[in-house]
């Protein structure tokens, strides 16, 4: 099991590591010179509670036993542009 839940967190980060990615691409075409530690710096509190989701939804595919990588990489991508429906940001 423990194989499959290091599998898990590590697709977790990457998807969470794509969208903030996606966002700074984003950022730089509207004509922002921004990089992807100033993006992340600029929103310290989101880019933690996009964290924070991530690790929920983690524990319950470790809790039902059925642990994906592409699960894991929507719940990452997912967890930060869901903070989307809590403030004004785009997603």
């Amino acid at each position: 099991m423990m194989p499959e839940i290091l599998m898990g967190v590590f697709m977790a980060a990457l998807g969470h590591l794509a969208h903030l990615i996606k966002k700074v691409v984003e950022e730089r075409q509207a004509g922002a010179n921004i990089g992807l530690t100033e993006y992340i710096r600029s929103r310290p509190y989101r880019t933690a509670l996009g964290v924070c989701g991530s690790a929920i939804a983690m524990g319950f595919m470790v809790e039902s036993g059925h642990i994906t990588a592409m699960g894991a990489v929507a719940i990452g991508y997912m967890s930060d542009s869901g903070l989307a429906l809590l403030g004004k940001e785009k997603a």
